[in-house]
């Protein structure tokens, strides 16, 4: 399968935006207790619609690459993915503690904090 090794960093990254989207969705709504609430509900709506454009890239690239991804299993401890690039199936499993800490580590990019790539993870 040389075309999902060539796809692999953009799959792990369509997994970890799709994955940080809803997590900053679900989160925005404890902002409103904050004294500065109106503040940070203005960094998530500028940040969600970053990610959300670079989701869209990713996900386009992958579709022009015949590649589609699907959440197939989530049993609280693993979330499993099947992926098809042009008829071909593969599956990716993560560990619910992995797509934590990837999507810990994008948000940190998105704070401009010291963050790991999935390059450091080899």
């Amino acid at each position: 399968m040389n075309a999902l090794m060539e796809l692999s960093n953009d799959i792990h990254r369509f997994i970890i935006l799709e994955v940080l989207l809803k997590t900053l969705e679900r989160d925005q709504q404890y902002l409103n207790v904050l004294k500065m609430g109106d503040v940070f509900t203005e960094w998530y709506t500028l940040k969600n619609n970053e990610t959300f454009e670079e989701f869209k890239n990713v996900k386009s690239k992958l579709n022009k690459a015949g590649c589609k991804i699907e959440k197939v299993n989530n049993d609280g401890v693993f979330t499993e993915y099947m992926i098809v690039i042009r008829g071909k199936t593969d599956k990716r499993t993560y560990s619910n503690i992995a797509l934590r800490k990837w999507v810990r580590e994008e948000l940190k990019r998105l704070l401009n904090m010291s963050y790991q790539t999935p390059g450091d993870r080899k």
